[in-house]
């Protein structure tokens, strides 16, 4: 299965190609938003074999109730989502906001959400890429900014933690898939559609 280069191996630290911001295509516009139209345009079973299996199983769960109808969707505003399953005491939550895409399950203490664990990723002409993962207290930095947020030419990865992403996101992937988050007796106890 051919892999995209963000995910064969890890960058040096404040290394930037293409996938973390470095030379990148000549974005277009539509709607204010920018986004690689080639990304989107491609046959899904290419874009499948690039993307990380948190973001195509994300995708699936998102189609599955209602969020996102095309891919281009993905991309417009902020968007959330958040599930519930009888007996299960987790709610799992994917949400935009911004550049960051979370994904995740939570448990809640006095109505406060715990990550248990939650994916941080940063969103970029529709692919997604390794910023952090929290569990409960703790959390594994794997990407971050030393100038102003969103500033790609300041992003600096740590490459022994996008590894352990790479693989903590597989994983979890599977739990995920296992639990049946697109399966039609989910309860949908918050939906926020992304707005054009």
């Amino acid at each position: 299965m051919a892999v995209h280069s963000a995910q064969k191996e890890a960058p040096e630290k404040g290394a930037k190609g293409p996938e973390m911001g470095g030379d990148k295509p000549e974005p277009l516009k539509p709607g204010g938003e920018e986004f690689c139209k080639s990304c989107l345009d491609m046959p899904e079973e290419q874009r499948k074999s690039i993307i990380l299996e948190i973001q195509q199983l994300t995708e699936k769960i998102l189609r599955a109730h209602g969020l996102v109808k095309k891919l281009e969707d993905l991309l417009k505003g902020e968007w959330f989502l958040k599930l519930g399953k009888p007996g299960f005491s987790k709610k799992f939550v994917a949400a935009k906001n911004g550049e960051e895409i979370f994904v995740g399950l939570y448990s809640y203490s006095n109505g406060t959400p715990i990550p248990d664990p939650n994916l941080v990723l940063l969103s970029q002409y529709g692919f997604w890429y390794p910023q952090r993962i929290e569990e409960q207290f703790d959390e594994t930095v794997c990407s971050f900014f030393t100038g102003a947020y969103g500033d790609y030419e300041y992003l600096n990865v740590i490459p022994e933690n996008v590894v352990k992403f790479q693989a903590f996101q597989r994983d979890f992937s599977k739990v995920l898939e296992e639990h049946g988050w697109d399966r039609p007796d989910v309860e949908v106890i918050e939906k926020i559609m992304p707005k054009d």
